[in-house]
């Protein structure tokens, strides 16, 4: 099926949840949970086998944001973006390299920008990366600072969802809290627990 951002925007603002899938044991798991996800994240895979991985889950309704320095062989010049969206055809990708989101979007690509929050001085200029940045959507990591979360939310009119130790509800429930649209968890355990009691609507 053909992926649009209304879907994609529609289903995360129903059910929350992005599972980030980081081999490929874990591609059944996703689709046996599928109606209780609201997009994949593939961290897996190669040149080789990727395309099947992206094509399954999207045939299955899973928006796939494509972790593109997590694939191996995989380059992202100009012709390796191009190949991206031409072959590999996800929805989106997710990257920290601004190189990498100018070349997505250059494609058309839907892109979620990496920001790891290791220090204040990332913190302290995330204002200025939010207004330079080119991305649609803006993943921070790790999830458990909620009142970083608050704060990066308030400034910012990009939508915000966060991963990086998500293993218990309510982790999720927090970061849901502190304004994030979503959380994203590899945690397979979680999975069950948020299929089983979907999370609430925060906003």
């Amino acid at each position: 099926m053909t992926i649009t951002q209304q879907y994609f925007n529609e289903r995360l603002k129903r059910l929350k949840l992005i599972v980030a899938v980081k081999d490929p044991k874990s591609l059944d798991k996703a689709l046996r949970y599928k109606d209780y996800i609201g997009s994949v994240m593939l961290l897996t895979g190669n040149v080789l086998s990727v395309k099947e991985y992206v094509h399954i889950l999207q045939r299955n309704g899973l928006p796939v944001l494509l972790d593109v320095d997590k694939i191996g062989g995989l380059k992202t010049d100009k012709y390796g973006m191009e190949f991206i969206r031409s072959v590999i055809q996800p929805f989106g990708i997710v990257t920290n390299k601004v190189a990498d989101i100018k070349r997505a979007k250059a494609q058309q690509l839907y892109v979620v920008q990496r920001i790891f929050l290791i220090d204040t001085e990332v913190v302290t200029h995330i204002e200025d990366t939010l207004r330079d940045t080119k991305a649609d959507m803006i993943e921070l990591m790790p999830s458990r600072l909620p009142d970083i979360i608050r704060y990066v939310v308030g400034v910012s009119n990009i939508p915000i969802v966060t991963g990086g130790f998500v293993n218990e509800r309510l982790h999720a429930e927090e970061a849901l809290a502190s304004g994030a649209q979503g959380i994203v968890t590899s945690y397979e355990p979680l999975w069950k627990v948020l299929r089983d009691e979907p999370l609430l609507d925060y906003k």
